[in-house]
C-alpha cells in the first residue's frame, strides 16, 4: 500500500462495539473489523497472546507489526497494569496516523471499560490521557510511559529495522491484508521474526490464508488455527516448537 493512499481518502467509522476504526474508501480496507475494533484486538492479540504470559514472565517483550491507531498497544498497557506486569513494547510503523486523526479516536475510555470488566478492582483513574501519550512518544527511542510500560516506536518498514535476537515473547502481526501488502507476509519477514523470537514466543494474527500458514511453517513456527473474532471464522497462533 503506497503512502499516498493513506489518510487522503479515509473515513473514521464506528464499529459494532462502539469503538472507532479507520477505513480507506479507495481500496475498501481498514485497520479493524467493522464488527468491533476493541473486541477484535482483545480476541486476536491480547487474550491468546500477551495474556498467556501473565504469571510466568516478570517482563514481557512485545513486538507489533504496525502500530497503526495504537489500539493494541493501549490495550496491552492496560492489561499489564491490571496484572502488575512489566512490558517493553516495540512497534514498527511506516506511515504514522496523523495527529488530527488519533486525537479523535474514542479508545481511551472504551478500552479502560473493556479491561475493567475483566479486572473490576484495577485502578485506571490516571490512565485516560495515556492513549495520546503513546502517539506523542518520540520515535526511534524508548519512552517510559509508566514505570511498568516502556514503548519504542520505529518509524520505518519492517524490512529496514534491525531486530535483536531471541527477545520477543509476544508478536502481534497486524499488517494490512496480503492482497494489499503481500511482501509483508513472506517467509523472509517471518524468518526475521523467528530470529527475534524468545523461547516462549507466541505470534498471533487475524490472517489465516494458506500462503501465510505455509510461510510461517517454512520459517520454523508451528501453527494452530483458533476461532476468529466476530465476522471471521479462523485466526492463527504460531509458536517455535524447538524452543518451547
Amino acid at each position: 500500500m503506497e503512502n499516498n493512499l493513506l489518510y487522503n481518502d479515509y473515513e473514521l467509522v464506528v464499529t459494532d462495539d462502539g469503538s472507532h476504526s479507520i477505513r480507506f474508501a479507495t481500496i475498501d480496507e481498514g485497520y479493524h473489523s467493522t464488527h468491533g475494533a476493541i473486541k477484535e484486538a482483545m480476541h486476536v492479540y491480547i487474550l491468546p497472546n500477551m495474556a498467556q504470559h501473565i504469571g510466568s514472565l516478570n517482563t514481557i517483550n512485545v513486538f507489533e507489526m504496525g502500530f497503526g491507531t495504537g489500539l493494541n498497544a493501549f490495550l496491552s498497557y492496560l492489561y499489564a497494569k491490571a496484572n502488575n506486569c512489566q512490558v517493553h513494547y516495540t512497534a514498527v510503523e511506516a506511515y504514522p496516523v496523523p495527529k488530527d486523526i488519533y486525537t479523535r479516536l474514542n479508545y481511551a475510555e472504551l478500552c479502560i471499560n473493556e479491561i475493567q470488566t475483566l479486572y473490576p478492582e484495577a485502578d485506571f483513574d490516571n490512565c485516560i490521557n495515556d492513549f495520546v501519550k503513546l502517539h506523542t512518544a518520540e520515535w526511534n527511542s524508548a519512552t517510559r510511559i509508566t514505570p511498568q510500560f516502556t514503548l519504542t516506536k520505529h518509524h520505518c518498514t519492517i524490512q529496514d529495522i534491525n531486530l535483536p535476537k531471541n527477545l520477543y515473547h509476544s508478536i502481534y502481526y497486524d499488517a494490512f491484508a496480503p492482497q494489499f501488502q503481500p511482501e509483508l507476509w513472506s517467509k523472509d519477514i517471518f524468518d526475521k521474526l523467528c530470529l527475534a523470537s524468545a523461547p516462549q514466543v507466541i505470534l498471533t494474527t487475524y490472517c489465516c490464508k494458506g500462503d501465510v500458514k505455509r510461510a510461517l511453517k517454512a520459517s520454523g513456527y508451528t501453527i494452530e488455527k483458533l476461532p476468529g473474532p466476530k465476522g471471521k471464522r479462523e485466526m492463527l497462533r504460531a509458536k517455535i516448537e524447538s524452543a518451547l
